[in-house]
């Protein structure tokens, strides 16, 4: 379950900022690479849960 948190919270923080950017600005950057964002975010979290994997086993 732990390990799913984290990739989701990468996601759901991603997807928040792009629709904080697309609501106050006029770029078209977001709509254009939105999807390629996102994933992004999704190694971000998977990378969060593999570094937090190696501190925990280090205690």
């Amino acid at each position: 379950m732990k390990k799913k948190i984290l990739p989701a919270l990468g996601i759901i923080i991603v997807a928040i900022i792009l629709v904080v950017i697309n609501e106050f600005t006029e770029l078209t950057f977001i709509t254009d690479y939105a999807l390629i964002c996102i994933i992004a975010g999704m190694f971000f979290g998977l990378w969060l849960s593999k570094l937090s994997d190696k501190t925990n086993e280090n205690k």
